[in-house]
């Protein structure tokens, strides 16, 4: 392994995978040999204007290229004579090997001083010395760093806030992310909602008989928790449609939906399901609006539920999650590295070993500065000395110092054009297994070169490298920097919150996009409920996730079913009757030349239904019967058959609904008088 170190950079190449072979370095005359050598210093360095144009003034950067284009190479080849030596032979005139003299380090990333070797420089023009000063008035060092000057230690206890312990029941875990206040604003606002679009629709005219919300009751909380029983369920078992889990075909047949809530039913609720009142919302041209208002106190009340159950590890994760949806939205983004290209984003911050999400921020198109974003996350954890691993949409300097003065670590990749990186990052390329470092303060600026460049921030790690097994055919050893192996660890806490939702979930079709975001949040709470279950119970063995799920969807149902309120589940139980009884069949009525369309109402059906209707109701029904027969368009027999009585029958349809039916019968004596009347 040969290594480089001048005055902007750490150069470290690994030529060999043999680490205890002797590296042989080629020296000037008046130098001894250097035996075994790994790093070298060089006080001068090769720097270039291509990074400066991001953060210095116009003013600043035609200054310097004034500098740059006085100074030609035969005067920097005169200052930098006492460093750099003759170009090798056989090496192409832009590459020259300067012998240099500093500290070496020795493999696992040891720092020996006194040693000296040679190193290759990318270019044979070098930097001006004001661009020089200015790069260290921003306050990069290039001395080597083998840990931050300051390295707290982290001294909190990962541990369950909730109030459960290895004795508690997984209903117990499940409810601390579903408690009573869940079902009760579900329940209130599904309700309201329902309510409100009866009326709407009633106003306008539109509210047809038969229809969903025409036969809509109340929905109870007994009904919700058999409604979400039935929505685990669906989660475990993946079919094509909802009309596939009602479906008595043997193939595809599953009781479970069928024994525990009507299609019908369950569809209306899920159809009318809401978390705010519409009354209250804001439109977009108002100060006070909120596109999140749709799932707003849900939304809140789950962040301070995931924030208050779990205090984590060390070492914390900032990143995204997606919930895919291709309808219309003004915050759907595009992300073409996603499962789902297509969707809205949630920032997460994650427990990095467990993917315990612990606070959450939606993105809803605002224009939230990163550093804003950051903040709201990470508060609750400032100065507890957590380590934070983002990508490189989150990191950049000035993050890593606002975060370093809350007493946070960071670790994170960086996009290169970030302002007050080093610029050398950007003059010099690098070769295969080559990394740099730079150090400024606590941060350590870091680029390794791999397949591409990999550019990394990070302020608990200094200039230090481990080598690694890889994975290619033919090559057994790999020299990475801690701080990419570290991140490539620890990164991946919101990546398994993911990994747990892709395998069951949640999400149906809709064309609403807060009821997508609705159930993957809904399945995230899952995911929490889960791992907080198995902390919980450490000592014994550690449960699945799809046992955790069949057994919280049938407790779900257990406790519905004990409730004073039973669920609304199969066909409704009907009272025998004293009247009907017998045997009623559909038969076809002759027309006659009076009636084109002839339909008979039985007498007794008819007497049964207006039994349970008020005073003011059965007369006007009877009334309703009476003009009708008068008109002639039905036929009400006076003495039914009970062993031969017919249902009622409008137009060939069989009526199964009293409200129904008595629309019909104001419908007909409408019509009919009309047509008396003409």
């Amino acid at each position: 392994m040969s290594c480089h170190r001048n005055s902007d950079f750490i150069n470290c190449s690994r030529e060999s995978s043999d680490l205890d072979q002797t590296s042989k370095l080629e020296t000037s005359d008046d130098e001894p040999e250097i035996v075994d050598a790994s790093l070298a210093i060089n006080d001068d360095v090769l720097l270039s204007l291509d990074f400066y144009w991001c953060f210095l003034s116009p003013e600043v950067i035609q200054d310097l290229h004034e500098v740059v284009s006085v100074q030609d190479h035969e005067n920097d080849d005169a200052d930098m004579s006492e460093n750099v030596s003759e170009p090798e032979q056989g090496r192409s005139r832009g590459r020259s090997r300067p012998t240099l003299r500093g500290r070496t380090r020795s493999r696992g990333g040891r720092v020996r001083s006194g040693a000296r070797s040679t190193t290759r420089c990318s270019s044979g023009r070098h930097a001006s010395t004001s661009i020089r000063e200015m790069d260290e008035a921003n306050g990069w060092s290039y001395e080597a760093v083998q840990q931050p000057p300051e390295n707290p230690v982290f001294q909190e206890i990962s541990r369950v806030l909730a109030p459960i312990d290895e004795n508690s029941s997984l209903f117990d875990c499940f409810s601390i992310f579903f408690p009573d206040s869940f079902w009760k604003l579900l329940k209130t606002e599904t309700n309201r909602y329902a309510a409100q679009m009866k009326a709407k629709q009633t106003r306008q005219g539109i509210l047809k008989p038969g229809t969903m919300l025409y036969q809509w009751k109340p929905v109870t909380k007994q009904e919700l928790k058999t409604f979400f029983s039935v929505v685990i369920h669906m989660t475990l078992v993946q079919k094509e449609s909802f009309d596939s889990y009602w479906s008595t075909r043997e193939i595809i047949e599953t009781s479970f939906a069928r024994k525990h809530m009507n299609r019908n039913r369950f569809r209306a609720i899920y159809s009318c399901l809401h978390l705010n009142d519409n009354s209250n919302y804001k439109p977009r041209n108002d100060p006070e609006y909120d596109a999140f208002f749709k799932l707003r106190p849900y939304f809140d009340e789950l962040c301070f539920l995931c924030e208050n159950s779990f205090y984590p590890n060390e070492n914390l994760t900032i990143d995204e999650g997606t919930c895919g949806f291709r309808g219309r939205v003004h915050f759907r983004v595009y992300n073409k590295d996603k499962p789902d290209k297509y969707g809205m984003k949630v920032y997460m911050l994650c427990d990095a070993e467990t993917g315990y999400i612990l606070r959450m921020v939606p993105y809803v198109g605002d224009s939230k500065s990163v550093e804003t974003i950051i903040a709201e996350l990470s508060e609750p954890y400032f100065g507890k000395w957590h380590t934070i691993y983002m990508d490189r949409f989150f990191t950049s300097p000035t993050i890593a110092d606002l975060l370093w003065l809350k007493e946070t670590r960071t670790v994170g990749t960086v996009m290169a054009n970030r302002r007050g990186l080093p610029q050398v990052w950007r003059q010099q390329p690098l070769e295969k297994a080559e990394m740099a470092f730079c150090h400024r303060g606590n941060l350590t600026a870091c680029k390794w070169k791999d397949k591409r460049d990999v550019l990394m921030l990070t302020t608990k790690h200094g200039a230090s490298w481990t080598e690694t097994k890889a994975k290619g055919v033919g090559v057994t050893k790999k020299v990475k920097p801690d701080c990419i192996l570290d991140y490539n660890h620890y990164k991946i806490g919101v990546d398994l919150n993911d990994q747990y939702v892709s395998y069951y979930s949640l999400n149906r079709k809709s064309m609403k996009w807060w009821k997508k975001m609705f159930f993957n949040l809904v399945a995230r709470s899952l995911v929490n409920a889960y791992i907080l279950y198995n902390k919980s119970r450490e000592q014994r063995r550690r449960l699945r996730f799809s046992q955790f799920l069949m057994d919280s969807g049938e407790q779900l149902v257990e406790t519905a079913s004990d409730a004073e309120a039973g669920p609304s589940h199969g066909p409704h139980a009907v009272g025998t009757s004293t009247r009907l009884v017998g045997r009623h069949f559909i038969e076809r009525i002759p027309s006659s030349e009076k009636k084109e369309k002839v339909a008979r109402v039985c007498k007794d059906i008819i007497s049964s239904l207006i039994e349970n209707l008020d005073e003011s109701e059965s007369t006007e029904i009877q009334s309703t019967v009476e003009e009708l027969n008068d008109i002639g368009k039905f036929e009400i027999t006076t003495e039914p058959n009970i062993s031969t009585c017919q249902p009622y029958q409008i137009e060939g349809r069989r009526i199964a609904d009293l409200n129904y039916f008595y629309d019909q019968m104001k419908h007909y004596l409408i019509i009919s008088r009309d047509s008396v009347v003409q």
